[in-house]
């Protein structure tokens, strides 16, 4: 979106190598965690809760506020990321068909990506041609309870999962013709979540963030596939017989960083891949 704060970019934060980029856990602030945070006029209230941060937009549509930073090493789309919120959409509104009250924006290293707007029933795409315009949509419940979102962008595409489920696909954007100040839509390797906009307004909890990149895998003596991945996220194992066309071949699921899938004996000469989500 157009409207910014000066002080959003130009506190930045370059982002460590830790997969987490928020804990929300820890209770204290995203600042206290790398983030950035800017707030314009300043009527938008932030506060720890219990395993979260609340930011509320409420008191004026006008209001922008939200935590932004940069990322290191860079996202790049050609070996694919994810970015992981999990967070609970309390309460928005809107006076625009293509403003939202809650927005995440994820640009990779050659500062293109997607920017999605996320309504109580829905989320829609920002598109760039016209320029922030609404792209294509979907119907979801947000407002219920927290849900966890999974932006992943591999190549010219991304998608959208909603508690692990897929729910929106679409090209990726550049919305570098954007030439307003200051220009967030410049900068490589940018994640930026909350209120973007003068025309609509939130109350979101966020819990926790983090970047998802294609894991290392080992083999065990066993055969089996092993990796370090993010505790909760659900990865999918791939096989194939000619390293052109992969089939599923199962899931793993861990509640910790440590992953591990043992293939079927009738598949042990086939090859295997780790994707996510």
């Amino acid at each position: 979106m157009a409207e910014w704060c000066a002080a959003l970019l130009a506190t930045l934060a370059l982002a460590g190598q830790a997969q987490v980029l928020y804990d929300g856990g820890k209770g204290n602030l995203p600042t206290a965690q790398g983030w950035s945070y800017a707030a314009v006029p300043g009527t938008a209230t932030q506060g720890t809760m219990e395993s979260g941060v609340r930011l509320n937009t409420l008191a004026l549509n006008a209001e922008s506020a939200g935590y932004a930073r940069t990322i290191s090493p860079a996202l790049e789309r050609a070996e694919g990321f994810a970015v992981a919120v999990r967070f609970h959409l309390r309460t928005e509104r809107h006076t625009r068909e293509e403003r939202a009250g809650f927005s995440v924006i994820v640009l990779g290293a050659d500062r293109r990506g997607i920017e999605l707007g996320f309504w109580a029933d829905g989320v829609f795409a920002q598109a760039d041609e016209p320029l922030f315009s609404r792209g294509e949509s979907v119907v979801v419940a947000l407002a219920d309870a927290p849900v966890t979102a999974v932006i992943a962008l591999s190549g010219e595409r991304y998608q959208l999962f909603v508690n692990e489920v897929p729910v929106l696909t679409g090209p990726i954007r550049d919305y570098t013709a954007f030439s307003g100040f200051p220009d967030v839509y410049e900068t490589p390797n940018f994640i930026f979540l909350g209120d973007n906009t003068s025309s609509a307004a939130a109350e979101v909890d966020l819990f926790h963030v983090a970047i998802i990149r294609p894991p290392t895998l080992a083999v065990t003596a066993s055969g089996a596939l092993r990796w370090s991945g993010i505790p909760g996220q659900r990865y999918a194992v791939e096989s194939s017989t000619d390293l052109r066309h992969w089939t599923r071949a199962g899931t793993a699921h861990s509640t910790t960083e440590e992953f591990s899938w043992q293939p079927f004996s009738e598949l042990a000469s086939e090859h295997f891949r780790v994707a996510f989500p």
